[in-house]
């Protein structure tokens, strides 16, 4: 009998020292950097890019370590159970340490955060590397760039409630907190200053008739543009919370053409609200959904995997639109960028290239060849 217990004494003793090792190597991983898969089911690829073949699909909740980062991409290097490959970071959360991770091509003028005081309010950077601004928005230029797991020290917070200023190492300067984890007390943070606010302010409609198609900003400020897209010059500036009636819909579904006090422009959709009725705008330069559902087998297609996308007469958003078309068009693919990244297609529009980010690849991908 006390042998017995003494032995049941034992195998106790082994396994609370098995536990408290299980929790010691546990602590050590959460250090490491590693993705959550933060979706039902996630991809992992030979390349960085939806292009790029399957090796390993994982499940929801799969913790993958991390090898390295690309720079200016959403693309990840980890290790999953058959392999090293590539995932899309949007569809993880990050976890651990990044600041020592290696990348392939890293920024020339990173920076870092500054000393944080116990409590004090500051934002963890939750994206491989993240852009510091001069002002609170995207048309400022670009201050400094820092790594993931950055700590930077809030100092005020916009009228919008997005824009965050930070301290770095190169100065005060402007961060989207979307790509940051707060933490401390930010019961002291100044907010609605907005230093440096854009000087070509314009403004939009005050009263409207009921149902009237509208957008109002939901950022802190939108530059409106003369044309739909970045590459067209910012013909104004409006503050968040600005009513924009609607004019017209860009065939892409994300450009609205808008009525300013400085006359008509563009805006992109991404950073407004709707309001009103829509029914009456119409898109143009759209091609059937059902186009390409007879390509089958091996045959290297391109499903298209956003609203509508842009089909351009060059492998770049510099090019000339060719065609427009929606979700769950077919496209076959006759060939692939050097840098990988836009499709050579073809369809009842004829040849084009499409960003190959926005659609899910089927067919034998051997069959695609680099093209100039």
């Amino acid at each position: 009998m006390a042998n017995r217990i003494r032995y049941r004494a034992l195998l106790f003793s082994m396994i609370v020292v098995a536990l408290l090792t299980s929790v010691q190597s546990l602590a050590v991983a959460q250090n490491t950097p590693h993705l959550v898969v933060n979706t039902y089911r996630l991809n992992v690829r030979s390349g960085p890019g939806a292009g790029h073949d399957i090796i390993d699909t994982v499940a929801g909740g799969t913790v993958l370590p991390v090898i390295s980062l690309r720079v200016g991409s959403d693309w990840i290097e980890v290790t999953s159970p058959r392999g090293q490959g590539w995932v899309n970071s949007f569809y993880t959360v990050a976890r651990g340490d990044f600041t020592s991770v290696p990348n392939q091509f890293t920024p020339a003028n990173l920076g870092s955060g500054t000393a944080i005081p116990a409590g004090a309010p500051h934002v963890v950077v939750n994206t491989a590397y993240l852009n510091v601004r001069t002002g609170p928005g995207i048309g400022h230029p670009v201050l400094v760039t820092v790594k993931g797991g950055t700590n930077l020290l809030v100092t005020a917070i916009d009228g919008g409630g997005v824009w965050y200023q930070v301290a770095t190492s190169a100065g005060s300067g402007w961060i989207n907190s979307t790509y940051a984890v707060g933490r401390g007390n930010f019961s002291g943070v100044s907010r609605g200053t907005a230093p440096g606010q854009p000087t070509n302010l314009g403004s939009g409609a005050t009263t409207m008739a009921p149902g009237t198609p509208h957008l109002v900003v939901n950022t802190s400020f939108l530059n409106v543009r003369t044309g739909p897209g970045v590459g067209h010059n910012v013909l104004t500036v409006v503050k968040g919370g600005t009513n924009l009636i609607v004019t017209a819909i860009d065939s892409g579904g994300v450009w609205y053409q808008v009525q300013t006090s400085a006359g008509t422009g563009w805006v992109n959709s991404n950073y407004t609200v709707g309001r009103g009725n829509f029914s009456g705008l119409s898109r143009s330069g759209q091609t059937s959904a059902r186009e390409g559902a007879h390509l089958s087998g091996s045959t290297p297609r391109a499903v298209v995997n956003t609203a509508f996308l842009n089909i351009r007469s060059g492998a770049g958003i510099n090019n000339s639109i060719v065609a427009t078309v929606p979700g769950g068009t077919v496209l076959r693919v006759l060939g692939l960028s050097r840098g990988r990244g836009w499709y050579l297609v073809e369809g009842s529009f004829g040849q084009g290239w499409l960003n190959n980010f926005y659609t899910v690849f089927r067919g034998d991908f051997s069959q695609v060849r680099v093209v100039n």
